[in-house]
């Protein structure tokens, strides 16, 4: 779908535009509200600003609004439901946006599907596109200062999306533990062991994963 043969749909006075404004409002009502409408707008996965700018959402300040962001986003990358492809240049806009995700930002990402189960597809399907992300998840999964549950779900998409560049930090995990495992009479009494123990069968899994590969 071309503007120029729809020119209704970014005209400053159109129901579109008036909800694209509230999508960066102050007011996160006046977001989650502005998020609902798009999702259901026949064709909008064809305009590369609306597409732009629900990705930014993906980093709201509000988890819920990012976990909404997140479904229907997913579900437009979603391959496996053709229907739901976007448009070639749709797809590049939200691919470079993606590709710029810094750590913190992924971290963002997680916390969603850490706190939604029913975002875990979605998410995935958003950082297959993040060709890059394998070194910062890598980072997030040896981060002891980052809660446990985000780093679990770093190392999970390691393995389930295929980050290769992820192995070498996810296999040092492992041998940590691994190695403080075998010191005799230890115990494991402070919280980053703990964590860590914890993390120990994902990470052994996603590596499976990840050698299989």
């Amino acid at each position: 779908m071309d503007l120029k043969n729809h020119p209704d749909l970014m005209n400053k006075r159109s129901k579109t535009w008036l909800t694209l404004e509230n999508l960066i409002a102050p007011d996160p009502d006046l977001r989650e509200s502005a998020l609902e409408e798009l999702a259901e707008l026949e064709c909008c996965q064809e305009q590369p600003l609306i597409v732009y700018l629900l990705a930014t959402r993906l980093l709201d300040p509000e988890l819920e609004i990012r976990f909404y962001t997140a479904r229907i986003l997913g579900g437009w990358v979603n391959f496996d439901c053709p229907s739901q492809v976007l448009t070639e240049k749709s797809l590049s806009i939200l691919t470079g946006f993606t590709n710029q995700l810094d750590q913190s930002q992924l971290v963002k990402l997680l916390e969603v599907s850490a706190a939604y189960l029913a975002a875990e597809g979605a998410v995935g399907n958003i950082l297959k596109m993040c060709s890059y992300a394998g070194k910062a998840l890598g980072g997030i999964v040896n981060d002891r200062t980052i809660p446990v549950e985000i780093r679990q779900q770093a190392i999970f998409y390691c393995g389930e999306v295929g980050f290769l560049n992820s192995e070498i930090a996810i296999r040092n995990l492992i041998q940590r533990v691994q190695k403080n495992q075998a010191r005799a009479g230890f115990i494991p009494t402070r919280k980053k062991h703990l964590d860590e123990e914890h993390l120990l069968p994902f990470a052994v899994a996603a590596l499976g994963k990840l050698e299989g590969s």
